[in-house]
């Protein structure tokens, strides 16, 4: 019984430390200014990127920096071939129907319902650190000027609905021709919040500019494969591969 309550005692001290530990790490979300100037600063960044390219860009494929996790996006329809693992799902990004295999076989019920459910927060998540900048105007978006803990000036911008964890914030910071170098992060997924992750390696695919390399934590961590174009045909596809959610 002594054992068990100085078990305890541990436990419930490491949350203790841990918790503030983070806390003390952590920075506040800054309020900043919206308005006129927040909006056209992102548009501004947005243009550096040249988002008419991406606007009239057909497909997108790359895989995320998590080994197997792979996507072949169809913009025009908004369906997406999301992999990982042993499953494939082929989603309807708008209405979340899909068709999932895992080893080729096709799942139904409570399992398809669980494997769906993974294919949406991969999505989200992994097409965000892809894509990102794009999505600084998307319905629910608040845009604001503010400043980082050492007076940066950046471009704040809250997603208010949409995704799987609406309401997270990133403060952009940018260079001198508004390429994003970086962003803070207030996520409810991540304890610590205010955390920096760096955004570099800009290409150009079919004129869009994509930061292949994100760091975060000291770590570096790229993007494959990435490939852009306006047909299938382009993408090296004889045949259409979201036939069977979009029939």
């Amino acid at each position: 019984m002594r054992a068990l309550k100085y078990l305890l005692f541990i436990l419930l001290s490491i949350f203790i430390i841990g918790f503030v530990a983070i806390k003390v790490v952590s920075d506040p979300l800054p309020e900043g200014q919206s308005g006129s100037e927040a909006d056209n600063w992102a548009n501004q960044i947005q243009q550096a990127l040249n988002k008419p390219a991406f606007d009239t860009l057909g497909y997108l494929e790359w895989e995320f920096f998590r080994a197997g996790q792979k996507y072949l996006w169809d913009k025009k329809r908004d369906l997406a071939v999301i992999q990982w693992a042993d499953n494939k799902a082929i989603m309807n990004l708008k209405t979340q129907e899909a068709i999932i295999t895992t080893n080729g076989e096709v799942q139904s019920g409570d399992n398809h319902e669980s494997l769906k459910a993974k294919a949406w927060s991969n999505w989200c998540n992994d097409s965000f650190w892809m894509i990102a900048p794009f999505k600084m105007n998307d319905p629910g978006t608040i845009r604001a000027i503010a400043e980082t803990e050492d007076k940066q000036k950046g471009l704040k911008v809250t997603y208010e609905s949409g995704g799987v964890t609406p309401g997270d914030s990133y403060l952009w910071l940018v260079d001198e021709n508004n390429i994003p170098t970086g962003y803070h992060m207030w996520t409810s997924i991540i304890p610590v919040q205010g955390m920096y992750a760096g955004w570099s390696g800009w290409e150009s695919h079919k004129g869009v500019m994509l930061s292949t390399t994100h760091e975060l934590l000291g770590k570096e961590m790229k993007m494959k494969g990435i490939k852009a174009g306006h047909t299938l045909q382009q993408m090296g596809y004889d045949t259409d591969p979201f036939a069977a959610i979009s029939q």
